[in-house]
């Protein structure tokens, strides 16, 4: 009921394509036990984050906030994005206390010596995926690689000690916003 009403809500303040597309889903069908349905919901709140609507994006990260690990990480990387996100959003509004908490959930499941295998994925292939989705694809900015890429970016930022300096991935995300907030 909670995740209805939060998304009818959206879906009535926010007028965006993208937010819209993403609130249909959502309330057409959501499982916590669907990677691609949570996949929707961090879509959404990553859409609201671009467009500037930052409450409202906090509000879409804590509807995954009582969701367990439960060993899944293809469910788990998700449900953590939302926490990234999240812990995001309030430390740009300089709440730092609470976005430390959500770091410390973020990294109980994490294991940093896992980070060097993505660096050349990270900085090499999605800029290559980005590519080729804009030639084949000119008016849509590359957004479906571009959305991959600031979850990751925000993700590994937000966690932090990744070996990819955080200035990087703020730098990405800028880039990547100032993109996306393009589109309608």
């Amino acid at each position: 009921m909670k995740m209805q009403k939060t998304i009818e809500k959206i879906m009535n303040t926010v007028d965006r394509k993208k937010v819209q597309s993403c609130c249909k889903k959502a309330l057409k069908k959501c499982s916590f036990k669907s990677a691609n349905d949570l996949a929707n919901i961090t879509d959404l709140a990553t859409w609201l984050y671009i467009y500037g609507y930052y409450e409202e994006a906090a509000s879409v990260c804590d509807l995954l906030s009582e969701v367990e690990f439960n060993g899944n990480y293809n469910i788990w990387w998700q449900i953590e994005y939302s926490y990234c996100l999240k812990s995001r959003i309030l430390r740009e509004q300089c709440k730092d206390e609470e976005s430390k908490m959500l770091s410390e959930i973020i990294n109980r499941h994490r294991d940093p010596k896992l980070y060097g295998n993505l660096i050349n994925w990270y900085r090499v292939t999605l800029n290559k995926n980005i590519s080729s989705e804009e030639k084949d694809s000119p008016k849509n900015f590359g957004y479906v690689w571009r959305i991959i890429k600031i979850k990751h970016a925000i993700s590994n930022r937000e966690a932090g000690g990744h070996p990819i300096p955080d200035e990087e991935f703020d730098q990405d995300i800028k880039e990547i916003v100032d993109i996306l907030k393009q589109l309608k």
